[in-house]
């Protein structure tokens, strides 16, 4: 059992762990080694509510009851379909970020204790029902006193709160599991643990989305005018609160047929847009979802909620072109070489295994006619491929995935004959030419040179530090075996036993020496409850060590 789980925020683990066997994930328990602290008639059966869903829908369900962190969570690991199953990647994708309204006061209060002022100065009107209400913000609309449209982005009171409490508690959750469950020691889930608060923390922060979505309206060339972002109103905006020009559109799952408005362009406009950002610029909106992506009356593509932008090195980036050049031609040994390229190879991957199934995902693929030529579902089962035989890729690569897959949904709802390879051939070609033009590679040339000579340079002080190290005989060596950490495991519990055993008897003897000698009720009382108290303690004992793996 974990201390800093047991202790710190002992209700709101408590109230995780009834939810996660109610959906009936006891097993998560056992591995943690918290069952002892809840009721045995519920640690494996799901609740009859619950019994007779798919596992993916249990574990939506379940996140989506925990609240904002892990609605968060599930969608985080909606872009990871290297790791998860596609059953379970698909589930996730449905994860609505919806909550009830805060009271308008609440609201008010955040809005005039971060802008220093009353409402009524920060906005001519400020409407008091809210345009959204997700799980960490709720967005309202407004007029500022030269009367132009605003929506003003607030984050929920409270919300900081309960996110860094619940990231503790994943944390801890994750190390645990790291340490006493082999099987999972491979999705290094610490990392996975790090890298969603690092996610979500960047969420809380609306200056930090400001800037993302200011990095991106800059970048709009004059050749994208069919794409718009809200421009920020930074005298209004800080981190709690988020204020931009309101622009106005309709979902495109909402948009009539007979809105007059020529779809297939915006289809095409908004595919280009997207893919230009990824492949060419290396910045793009991570959550391009139907809700994120409206369309003006006047056919334009408007884009909001930056809370999830996707980067991109130009290493990355050449060698992510390179992939799907490699995909579309049908070259597997070239995709093989790029992508291990991409990431880390491990020791006991298999080389023979990885390059069949890579040639079997783009067998699959290359069948199918343009229009239903998946980019996104082509790259999110090449890394599926790729993690299976033990190559990791950099997380940034599975929320490009996913925006692939969003942007495609987009440009298929606008016109459903929309053939995104078309429009993916000659975004890539530009990708290539501009990151192989002499002027991009002499620069690469030359930071590569930078970065040599800085280690040249550094190279004789490490060598005198390690050659200072063997003088003084501080130089260590550390050797691991994986199933050391297992035998250390069990060899604790059995010193926790003896050393609990000896307190249990020590109580017993002296509490009964003690009802000997005692001489007053006050005696008699306290010698007694010793009594109880070293009884009890052995009871704790005995059932322990009835139970494999507890204490």
């Amino acid at each position: 059992m974990n201390l800093s789980i047991g202790l710190r925020n002992l209700r709101r683990v408590r109230e995780i762990l009834v939810l996660v066997l109610d959906y009936g994930f006891g097993y998560v328990v056992d591995q943690l080694d918290l069952d002892r602290y809840l009721p045995l008639s519920r640690r494996r059966r799901a609740h009859r509510a619950y019994a007779a869903l798919p596992l993916p829908r249990r574990l939506r369900l379940a996140l989506a009851q925990l609240g904002p962190t892990f609605i968060k969570l599930g969608q985080m690991l909606s872009t990871r379909s290297d790791l998860l199953p596609s059953n379970v990647v698909a589930e996730l994708r449905h994860l609505q970020d919806e909550a009830p309204a805060v009271p308008f006061e609440q609201i008010r209060g955040v809005i005039e204790t971060d802008l220093g002022r009353p409402v009524e100065e920060c906005f001519a009107r400020l409407e008091a029902a809210p345009l959204a209400s997700a799980s960490l913000g709720q967005v309202h609309a407004g007029t500022l006193a030269d009367g132009s449209e605003v929506t003003v982005k607030v984050l929920r009171p409270g919300a900081v709160r309960v996110v860094e409490e619940d990231l503790q508690i994943l944390s801890d959750a994750a190390h645990l599991l790291h340490r006493q469950a082999p099987s999972v020691r491979r999705l290094n889930l610490p990392g996975l643990a790090r890298q969603f608060a690092s996610q979500i923390e960047d969420e809380l922060n609306y200056t930090h989305e400001a800037h993302s979505m200011e990095r991106l309206r800059r970048g709009l060339s004059s050749g994208e005018a069919g794409i718009r972002i809200p421009s920020v109103k930074w005298d209004l905006t800080t981190e709690r609160v988020l204020t931009t020009e309101r622009l106005r559109g309709t979902r495109v799952d909402q948009l009539d047929a007979s809105a007059g408005i020529d779809r297939r362009a915006a289809a095409r406009e908004f595919g280009r847009y997207m893919l230009q950002q990824i492949f060419v610029e290396g910045v793009f909106h991570g959550d391009p979802h139907q809700g994120n992506v409206l369309i003006g009356d006047d056919g334009t593509v408007i884009l909001l909620d930056f809370g999830i932008v996707g980067y991109l090195d130009p290493r990355t980036r050449e060698l992510l072109v390179e992939a799907v050049r490699g995909a579309y031609d049908e070259d597997t040994d070239g995709l093989v070489s790029t992508m291990c390229e991409l990431g880390a190879v491990g020791a006991d991957t298999d080389f023979a295994s990885l390059r069949s199934d890579l040639a079997r995902v783009v067998g699959r693929f290359a069948v199918l006619p343009g229009r239903r030529l998946s980019i996104g579902r082509l790259l999110g089962r090449a890394l599926r491929a790729l993690w299976l035989n033990n190559v990791r890729l950099p997380p940034e690569l599975s929320l490009t995935a996913k925006a692939l897959l969003m942007t495609e949904a987009v440009c298929s709802e606008l016109d459903p004959e929309f053939d995104f390879r078309d429009l993916t051939e000659p975004v890539v070609e530009e990708a290539r030419a501009k990151l192989l033009a002499p002027g991009a590679v002499a620069h690469r040339v030359v930071r590569a040179v930078e970065s040599t000579g800085r280690h040249v340079a550094r190279l004789p002080g490490r060598i005198d530090r390690v050659l200072s190290l063997i003088e003084h005989g501080g130089l260590r060596m550390r050797t691991e075996e994986p199933e050391s950490e297992g035998r250390w495991s069990r060899l604790g519990r059995c010193l926790n036993r003896l050393g609990l055993s000896l307190l249990a008897a020590a109580l017993v003897v002296a509490s009964s020496m003690y009802l000997v000698a005692a001489e007053s009720t006050a005696h008699v009382t306290l010698g007694i409850v010793a009594m109880v108290a070293g009884v009890l303690l052995a009871g704790v004992v005995i059932v322990a060590s009835l139970r494999p793996g507890q204490v």
